[in-house]
């Protein structure tokens, strides 16, 4: 008796369909999430994209040598350090403007110190007027306004792990929902008169989830009105929103006296 050949059992259309299915399914679910994170970092760089991009200065203008002194701070949301991270952030802007020789924060102290003029910037204002060896200017920044609150969400505040009188936060979700505001003021001023040659302010505010920002969240400063805190970095970030805004409304102003000024010197 011969042997039957038995051919393995191949799948039928019913589940080949459902295999099909269930691939297709997941080649969504991967490209809706590419398309997701590729739409969050879109919005990360457009929020960012024109910071520290300005005109260029005209041709022949003066160009000064200018230190920038720690900011005063009068909003009572920020951190000790605030003044101090805005004065860090408004060099690097000051340097990619190309109008300026600006002198690092450490050595303007240090210039102040050797000349006995540590009395000359205080709170943010020129206390009295001196001449300052090797400075031609100083940009005097205040911090008007700093804050980051957690937004209600549908169903109440998008609260959940911070706990306190709104129950938590959920600063570890990027999806969860803030506002950011910052207010500053800046000043070019002449340390020797005392006057100013150009002044303007930058507000910045905004309301998104932490992943379009593109910032992260420490926990929380107060919890009764749900304000956030940041670490450096991320009020860094911020920051450098305002002071943008600022040194960019300014720039008219800065090129009309550093153009009189080339022209008085010849």
């Amino acid at each position: 008796m011969g042997m039957e050949l038995i051919e393995p059992r191949r799948p039928g259309a019913n589940h080949m369909s459902r295999y099909l299915f269930l691939f297709a399914a997941i080649v969504a679910a991967l490209a809706c999430t590419a398309c997701s994170k590729s739409r969050e970092t879109a919005e990360k760089d457009t929020m960012t994209a024109h910071v520290g991009t300005y005109p260029p200065a005209p041709a022949g203008a003066f160009r000064p040598r200018v230190g920038i002194p720690q900011f005063k701070v009068s909003s009572s949301e920020s951190t000790g350090d605030t003044g101090a991270v805005a004065a860090d952030q408004l060099t690097t802007l000051a340097v990619m403007s190309n109008r300026f020789d600006v002198i690092e924060r450490a050595q303007l102290e240090q210039l102040l110190a050797e000349q006995n003029l540590g009395g000359v910037v205080k709170e943010g204002e020129v206390a009295k007027p001196a001449q300052i060896r090797g400075v031609n200017y100083l940009i005097l920044g205040k911090i008007t306004n700093f804050r980051v609150k957690a937004e209600k969400a549908k169903g109440g505040f998008n609260l959940g792990s911070l706990g306190g009188h709104f129950g938590a936060f959920d600063y570890q979700n990027s999806k969860s929902t803030v506002t950011v505001e910052c207010g500053v003021d800046l000043r070019l001023v002449d340390p020797e008169s005392g006057t100013t040659a150009a002044a303007h302010f930058g507000e910045y505010k905004r309301t998104d989830s932490l992943s379009s920002m593109g910032i992260g969240v420490l926990g929380y400063r107060n919890e009764n009105d749900a304000t956030l805190k940041l670490d450096k970095d991320n009020e860094g970030k911020v920051l450098r929103l305002a002071l943008d805004e600022a040194l960019r409304k300014m720039l008219p102003q800065i090129d009309s006296h550093l153009m009189a000024r080339a022209q008085q010197a010849k």
